[in-house]
């Protein structure tokens, strides 16, 4: 399951990036690495962005880059 399948409120735990090494180091300095607790706070309709809460900060997440994300949900 990618991180774009989840519906606003669900929650849960990153296990994998598959994205190419320069997307993967970009989120990994955001925070989203794997074995980080996610939660969607929203998804934005027309292929917008996903809205996620990391901790105490919220980013948004495009499409593309949601589908390369791997989770687990809780």
């Amino acid at each position: 399951m990618t991180i774009n399948e989840l519906l606003p409120g669900q929650s849960a735990i990153i296990i994998k990036i598959n994205k190419g090494e320069t997307a993967r180091n970009r989120l990994m300095a955001m925070g989203i690495t794997p074995g980080t607790n996610i939660t969607i706070l929203a998804r934005h309709p027309f292929r917008g962005p996903v809205t996620v809460g990391l901790g105490n900060s919220r980013m948004a997440i495009g499409q593309e880059i949601a589908r390369a994300i791997e989770v687990k949900p809780q």
